[in-house]
């Protein structure tokens, strides 16, 4: 029996359709960036059996939290693991709401509430009602050949026994100098590439990021895919980025509405 932050139905169902030769497309953190987000899935050209993966902050600090979570809770292809801003707005809404001030003040969710109605009340009403949807994301996929996580994993423990926290908020997995899982390359956001730098790894000029560390099958160990959608310095490129995980091709959008 596998733990509960997995969902092995949505494993199983990635895996069937890599198995048979399907698209299965990771997408990096949107936060609220819908527009974009449509657009990016336009770009994807999706055909029968193919599938996408978001790998978390579906929301906050971008126009409309509330349509990139409907997107995704309505679609039968299209899914998403956990990610911290999905975290915080649990911590902010729930019965202690503990986070409150740090999520609307600091972290974007004035944002999300915004997208949510018109009244506050409204706003608050809707966004709790969301917390059903995103408290069940799991915070990893695991497949034959991948792994999924949020923000990756620690390097100084073993994967088994990572917890919640760490696959929502460590920043290590693109410092490791080995692979952290040697079958599986580790897809992960969270961390801008373009702010890579700050962690002395160097940013790449275009596209998701690729570890140099590779692994036996000559795959890098580890690939970025959170693009900086929020970034606002024009110079970063902000965009969002999907990378596929049959071909390693890689589709991406330029924002094109204002942070």
């Amino acid at each position: 029996m596998h733990p509960p932050h997995r969902d092995t139905n949505l494993e199983g169902a990635l895996q069937e359709a890599l198995d048979e030769g399907s698209s299965v497309w990771a997408v990096g953190d949107i936060h609220g960036y819908r527009e974009e987000f449509e657009v990016l899935l336009g770009r994807l050209r999706l055909v029968e059996g193919d599938m996408v993966i978001c790998v978390g902050d579906l929301i906050d600090r971008g126009p409309d939290s509330h349509g990139v979570l409907s997107i995704v809770s309505e679609s039968n292809r299209i899914y998403s693991i956990k990610g911290n801003h999905e975290l915080l707005m649990s911590e902010a809404l729930g019965e202690d709401g503990h986070r409150e001030k740090f999520w609307i003040g600091r972290v974007g969710g004035r944002a999300t509430l915004d997208s949510m109605g018109i009244s506050e009340s409204e706003k608050r009403e809707q966004a709790k009602r969301w917390l059903d949807f995103t408290d069940s994301l799991p915070t990893e996929v695991i497949l034959d050949r991948f792994r999924l996580a949020h923000s990756g994993y620690r390097a100084d423990m073993p994967l088994e026994e990572q917890s919640d926290e760490d696959r929502l908020k460590s920043r290590e997995v693109f410092r490791a100098t080995s692979p952290l899982d040697p079958k599986r390359q580790i897809i992960a956001g969270h961390t801008p590439v373009q702010m890579l730098s700050n962690f002395d790894v160097e940013p790449p000029e275009e596209g998701v990021w690729r570890s140099r560390v590779l692994m036996d099958d000559g795959r890098s160990s580890a690939v970025l895919i959170d693009t900086g959608i929020v970034l606002s310095d024009p110079v970063h490129r902000p965009r969002l980025s999907a990378y596929d995980l049959q071909s390693g091709k890689v589709e991406e959008v330029h924002r094109i509405n204002r942070p």
